[in-house]
């Protein structure tokens, strides 16, 4: 089966994107399957296969930008032949529903979240909302609009107060911890909001948590289930972009060394709030565990890291899924999902037809 390896992208994340696709086309040949290199460039525009082969093999870092308009670059897909689709473009242009919703235009299978569950994980401030409503524990948080905050800064300010600090003000919309600012007080905060909201037209102002940060992988079509509960011990005082992908500082700790029972009862956690939403496919869900074992849903990403670092196929592995077996699963996942949209719509169609016959 040919699997088009879709990665690059127009986010910020570009260069994780490209360095995942490279652990996932490694797995991808192991388990047989023909790998067709899709890099898109951060312009948009889609790639020669070639240059896309030279990313995976190490050639090159970061795609080159595409030769003349985006729509006309389109040709790259069509003509690939691949058979099902496997997404590597972590945040925007990828991971939040716009992808998936190009593949369900085009008719092809792909892995991954649904065009509503990836939309939807995507904004922050809109998966809270729907967590709480349903009971799922999430941190004491505020979300502030741009209008809001540029014509009543500080009456904006005044309402955050009762939040103690120092708080964790972010975009609502992006990943990577892109944007993501620690606040101790009311002029920290001011400039914080500022930047945030440069980014998005919403921020979240979250109080902070004193204890661990803790990381869960999900999986599956139509049943989910959850990898091992890994810790990610940053290098500088929170988990930010820099420590993520710039200094290296971070340590992981597979498997976390929880309290019996507190895994397990994140792994639950893990498989609902992924649910909740929608989800099926693949997702990492990110939590912090206050002391001595209170557990808050933070984020989910549908579209996690890959790399041969990340926590994704790490804590898998764990679990006895090795890298070839994780993707093999995703890939027939996918394709029962495409095969079941495909039967629904057939339903609807022939339903349609027996009332105009009536």
């Amino acid at each position: 089966m040919r699997v088009g390896l879709v990665f690059g992208g127009r986010s910020v994340e570009h260069q994780v994107s490209v360095r995942s696709a490279r652990t996932i086309g490694e797995a991808l040949q192991e388990a047989g399957y023909e790998v067709v290199p899709l890099g898109i460039g951060p312009d948009g525009g889609w790639l020669p296969r070639s240059v896309g082969e030279r990313a995976l093999a190490g050639e090159i870092d970061f795609l080159p930008e595409s030769a003349g308009p985006v729509l006309s670059t389109f040709s790259e897909l069509i003509d690939s032949g691949a058979e099902v689709l496997f997404p590597a473009l972590h945040g925007t242009w990828g991971e939040d529903g716009t992808f998936q919703g190009l593949c369900e235009m085009a008719d092809l299978p792909y892995v991954g979240a649904s065009v509503m569950a990836s939309a939807v994980t995507m904004d922050k401030l809109l998966t809270k909302r729907l967590w709480e409503a349903a009971g799922i524990p999430v941190v004491d948080y505020k979300a502030v609009r741009k209008s809001d905050f540029e014509s009543q800064p500080e009456q904006v300010l005044d309402r955050l107060e009762p939040l103690p600090w120092p708080v964790f003000v972010k975009p609502s919309v992006g990943g990577s911890s892109v944007g993501v600012v620690r606040a101790s007080d009311r002029d920290e905060l001011r400039d914080a909001l500022a930047q945030a909201l440069e980014l998005d037209d919403n921020a979240l102002v979250e109080r902070s948590v004193e204890g661990l940060e803790l990381e869960c992988p999900v999986m599956g079509y139509p049943d989910l289930e959850a990898a091992a509960v890994g810790e990610i011990r940053p290098g500088r005082d929170f988990y930010d972009y820099a420590d993520k992908y710039l200094e290296d500082g971070a340590e992981l700790v597979i498997p976390a060394e929880l309290e019996p029972g507190v895994a397990e009862r994140l792994r639950g956690l893990a498989v609902e709030a992924f649910a909740l939403v929608g989800g099926s496919g693949m997702a990492r869900v990110d939590f912090l565990l206050e002391p001595p074992d209170r557990p808050f849903v933070n984020e989910v990403n549908t579209i996690p890291g890959f790399t041969s670092i990340s926590m994704f196929p790490k804590l898998w592995d764990e679990v006895g899924v090795s890298p070839p077996e994780l993707v093999r699963r995703l890939v027939e996942g996918a394709l029962a999902r495409h095969r079941d949209r495909e039967r629904i719509d057939q339903r609807i169609k022939a339903w349609l037809a027996e009332l105009a016959a009536d």
